[in-house]
């Protein structure tokens, strides 16, 4: 009988420490969910300020204020992708007749003249809007005069010292260098891996042709669509 107290003790103070603890949850809980019922009232008297009544909402106000309605999103999306294919085609035919002549190369292979000391990249093209611009092997031919943006990027594999390129330009036989591009390379052929990127504004003749030109006989290039690129396009 002796050693019964204490333990009786012990046991009632421990269930008591428990639901006192119990108690401070409750109560907390309850704090945070009034909490949260007036952050979402708040959230509600919000939305009604800012979009008004849901059954007048426009297509506006369902993207802005995201009411759901899958009927009526339905029918908006519907008349919204009408809109949007529209304005894209309008928008093609504009820059068609406006002559938005834009032509994007990518790289086929590579021509080494080892005589001359310099290496020619043939193309194929990408992407492309309008007729007047034409690729034919390493040259492209501009049948609408007009001033173009020019870009052109090469990666380099090579342990040359320096490696670039120019990009030509031929009007009647009479060539002239547009933009040119020189990238130091490592000598270590495991790490000699260079980008060289070049583009500028240039006012292009009518029958002139342009060629890009790497002055080095076999030059080592990535010949890939992301690495190796000459696009173009009328401003």
């Amino acid at each position: 009988m002796t050693n019964s107290y204490p333990v009786n003790f012990h046991g009632s103070y421990l269930l008591y420490a428990v639901l006192l603890l119990l108690a401070c949850l409750v109560v907390l809980q309850s704090n945070r969910v009034r909490e949260m019922q007036m952050e979402l009232r708040e959230l509600r008297q919000w939305t009604l300020l800012v979009c008004g009544n849901r059954e007048e909402s426009s297509p506006d106000d369902v993207s802005r204020c995201g009411i759901f309605d899958p009927d009526r999103r339905t029918k908006w999306n519907g008349v919204r992708v009408k809109r949007d294919v529209k304005k894209r085609g309008s928008r093609q035919q504009r820059c068609t007749a406006e002559g938005g002549e834009f032509l994007h190369l990518v790289p086929l292979s590579s021509l080494s003249d080892d005589e001359n000391d310099f290496t020619v990249v043939k193309w194929a093209p990408g992407q492309s809007l309008g007729a007047g611009l034409r690729v034919s092997g390493e040259t492209v031919t501009v049948e609408t005069a007009g001033t173009y943006f020019i870009y052109s990027q090469v990666l380099y594999k090579d342990t040359t010292w320096t490696m670039g390129h120019v990009i030509q330009k031929n009007l009647h036989g009479i060539e002239s260098s547009l933009m040119k591009c020189i990238q130091s390379m490592p000598s270590n052929i495991t790490v000699a891996q260079n980008t060289c990127y070049t583009a500028g504004v240039h006012y292009l003749e009518q029958d002139s042709t342009l060629k890009l030109c790497i002055p080095r006989k076999s030059a080592g290039l990535v010949l890939r669509p992301h690495t190796t690129f000459l696009g173009m396009f009328r401003i």
